[in-house]
């Protein structure tokens, strides 16, 4: 990988969620790239709003290409669909509503260097208007803020919102695509790599990214 091109495919899901969408492809094109080959590619989930058109003209300077499903399927059917689309060797996953930092790529490559594993999960930090909540989600004993940057990481803690994955595990090990509601698929995959492929999950703390407008604790 020092010599070659690192291919990724950025693999975006939303759903009516154009204002936050246009934040989110402004930090995507700001991402510092150096020995990468990198497109997006972009899945709307049958939005009513104009989250697809604003993808389709908003100016990246990536490839992109994109897809609106005619009707809300869930999101593990979206990523399955822009898993089919994508070219890269790796799949980068975010959500429509994450905002990623600007050296995300370089952490990830960086532990892919020091660490052969078949996915790699990043940092997710919370934005929410409810404070308290927040500052649980944002808890350094959550999530992969509680692993060292390299160790192997519980399937809990493997998160769509990102992490990056080699794509011809999905090959092997499926997306369920009965899975229409928050979290679930998640689970489902990770514990599905975990039994397959023991310790091939890694943590990449400097990967980071934020969920911006998170819903309260009630919702």
């Amino acid at each position: 990988m020092k010599n070659n091109p690192l291919h990724i495919s950025i693999v975006v899901i939303g759903y009516n969620t154009g204002v936050i969408l246009k934040k989110s492809l402004e930090s995507i094109n700001n991402l510092i790239v150096t020995n990468h080959v990198v497109e997006v590619v972009y899945v709307d989930d049958g939005s009513v709003d104009n989250s697809f058109e604003m993808f389709s003209d908003y100016n990246l300077k990536f490839n992109k290409k994109q897809l609106k499903l005619n009707e809300n399927h869930g999101r593990s059917y979206a990523r399955s669909e822009g898993i089919k689309m994508a070219s890269g060797e790796w799949i980068l996953f975010l959500n429509s509503n994450i905002i990623v930092e600007s050296h995300l790529l370089l952490r990830y490559s960086e532990s892919m260097l020091n660490k052969n594993s078949y996915a790699y999960g990043g940092c997710v930090n919370y934005s929410s208007v409810d404070s308290v909540f927040e500052k649980y989600l944002n808890n350094s004993n959550r999530g992969i803020k509680k692993y060292q940057n390299n160790q192997n990481i519980n399937y809990q803690n493997l998160l769509f919102s990102n992490c990056i994955i080699k794509k011809s595990i999905f090959d092997v090990v499926k997306l369920n695509l009965n899975f229409k509601c928050y979290g679930g698929e998640e689970l489902d995959f990770a514990s599905k790599l975990e039994k397959m492929f023991p310790k091939m999950m890694t943590a990449t703390r400097g990967a980071v990214a934020t969920r911006i407008n998170f819903p309260d604790y009630k919702k």
